[in-house]
């Protein structure tokens, strides 16, 4: 079900926990991890080395171009030894790559469907690039045509997998997942799934247990709960995140005109979730 697990690093906190989840699943999956690091090729257009020289007092920067790139190159080239270096000291089956080129676009392009993407919620440029840029993160499990996971500030081991689920056919994948990712891991598994109305949506409720019962094959705890979906979860996973090391769920099942209205369920606990969120498309 995985090819392979591709990590984004950037050299920030953050990127290095993503390296550790996609360093744990090479192992514990048996599958190869390859750290990416992206040199973005905006560092050395016109605008952003223009505003470089003039701080500098250059009025010429054609030199500079030379001696920004020689900095990032070296920049990836310790960012991806360090990375290399400690997949092979804990055993993961590791190599690595480097481009230049739109971040989001080159990982992107190197990811199969086949594979998991892992990246950090915040990157380097956090600071700045909400603001000017939009998420990287939620940019990449938007355009991505495989999994994405991205990964909070603190590593720590997958116990207990939660699963949203709203019946809807990218659900139906983040199900199947769940059941390769449980069984292989060997976790544990809660269910939640969110309904308007306790009475009148009792027996859809009922409907998306005996579904589950035939996709996931290891035991499950199934959880319903009635509201409205964004609050209902950011609330559980909250109250409940010492307990939960990974959500998986399907990836924007809204269409793009009632996101842009209504907002996605997708993004929304993507963005504040304080464990792992892997969207499966």
């Amino acid at each position: 079900m995985i090819g392979r697990i591709l990590v984004g690093l950037d050299g920030s906190k953050i990127s290095k926990v993503a390296g550790e989840y996609g360093i744990y699943l090479s192992k514990k999956l048996k599958k190869p991890v390859v750290g990416i690091h992206i040199i973005d090729i905006r560092l050395l257009e016109g605008p952003f080395l223009s505003d470089i020289a003039g701080g500098l007092g250059f009025t010429v920067y054609g030199d500079l171009t030379a001696k920004i790139k020689e900095i990032l190159d070296a920049k990836a080239d310790a960012i991806l030894d360090e990375f290399a270096v400690r997949c092979r000291e804990e055993g993961g089956d590791c190599s690595i790559a480097s481009a230049y080129g739109v971040v989001v676009d080159e990982l992107i392009n190197m990811a199969d469907p086949e594979d998991i993407l892992i990246v950090g919620k915040k990157g380097e440029h956090a600071g700045f690039a909400p603001l000017l840029l939009g998420s990287t993160a939620e940019a990449i499990a938007r355009k991505a045509h495989c999994p994405v996971m991205v990964t909070p500030q603190e590593f720590r081991e997958i116990k207990t997998i939660l699963l949203a689920f709203d019946g809807r056919e990218k659900s139906v994948h983040a199900a199947i997942y769940v059941n390769y990712l449980a069984k292989t891991l060997q976790t544990n598994v809660k269910v939640i799934s969110v309904f308007k109305d306790k009475v009148e949506n009792q027996p859809l409720a009922e409907s998306y247990r005996e579904r589950l019962k035939s996709i996931l094959e290891v035991p499950f705890e199934f959880i319903d709960k009635y509201g409205l979906p964004e609050d209902i979860l950011d609330e559980y996973i909250t109250t409940n995140k010492d307990n939960i090391d990974l959500i998986v769920m399907g990836a924007f099942g809204e269409s793009i005109v009632k996101e842009l209205i209504l907002g996605s369920t997708t993004n929304y606990i993507m963005s504040r979730s304080p464990v792992p969120v892997l969207l499966v498309k």
